[in-house]
């Protein structure tokens, strides 16, 4: 089989979710692609600020800015000192798959190179653009990785909700893909309990170690995909990303996001 694989760039979590990936199937995976999100840097800033508030928000950057700069490092070194990759270019690199960043994904000149890789699936984990119709139709297969039990939480800050709303657990959904976000048919879920300790962070690890081995798992069994089940579309489980209003309650009622 032949599978291309969207994202997008962040050195804290994807690294990790995509390392077992790639350590057990990169021999399949004919490209890594990065198709990072459309909108300003700025915005992205100031939406991330508006979630995590002040404090929490400039001790994630600190982090970012740490991951980044370590990535920097010549060779392998930021790897070797860290004692893991920060950048899903560094783990591609490692496991020798192509890697392109690709600002728009509808540009038909990369449609078509895709195209031209002629993949039975398209293996979507976080990427940060919409794959269009003409792009789907490239492979056999098109399949995302969300980081909930849908159809709870569609959208975004996945690691958030579950601890706001009190639930006992989470998880990733497998899905086939569609025009429109997290609304196509479940393959399959993989749940994440939570612990009264969790935070936002330790989620997002628990969920990239979940993801992580249930693509692994969709890799070994393909084409042999588990049956469909519906993906009831609702409005109420549409989450975006929580605003000061939702962060303060949040830690009034005892949660952290690191």
């Amino acid at each position: 089989m032949r599978a291309v694989l969207f994202t997008s760039e962040e050195p804290l979590y994807l690294p990790r979710y995509l390392r077992p990936i790639l350590a057990s199937h990169a021999d399949v995976i004919e490209e890594v692609v990065v198709a990072p999100f459309d909108t300003p840097t700025t915005e992205q800033l100031r939406d991330q600020l508006g979630m995590y508030g002040f404090r929490a928000g400039t001790r994630l950057a600190m982090r970012y800015l740490r991951g980044t700069l370590l990535d920097a490092l010549p060779g392998r070194l930021g790897w070797q000192l860290a004692g893991r990759p920060h950048s899903v270019e560094a783990v591609a690199r490692r496991y020798d798959v192509p890697f392109e960043r690709a600002s728009d994904v509808t540009d038909p000149e990369f449609v078509e190179r895709v195209a031209r890789l002629d993949p039975d699936l398209l293996l979507s984990i976080v990427a940060g653009q919409r794959l269009s119709a003409e792009l789907l139709d490239c492979a056999t297969d098109a399949v995302n990785l969300h980081g909930s039990l849908l159809p709870a939480y569609r959208g975004r800050a996945t690691a958030f909700w579950p601890l706001y709303y009190g639930d006992d657990q989470t998880g990733v959904t497998a899905h086939r893909m569609t025009e429109q976000f997290d609304a196509g048919p479940i393959l399959t879920r993989r749940p994440v309990p939570i612990e009264p300790t969790d935070t936002v962070d330790s989620i997002y690890r628990k969920l990239a170690s979940a993801g992580a081995t249930l693509a692994v798992d969709l890799l070994d069994r393909y084409p042999d995909l588990p049956p469909e089940t519906p993906n009831e579309t609702r409005a109420a489980d549409y989450h975006g990303l929580p605003g000061p209003a939702e962060r303060r309650e949040f830690r009034d009622r005892g949660n952290e996001f690191l």
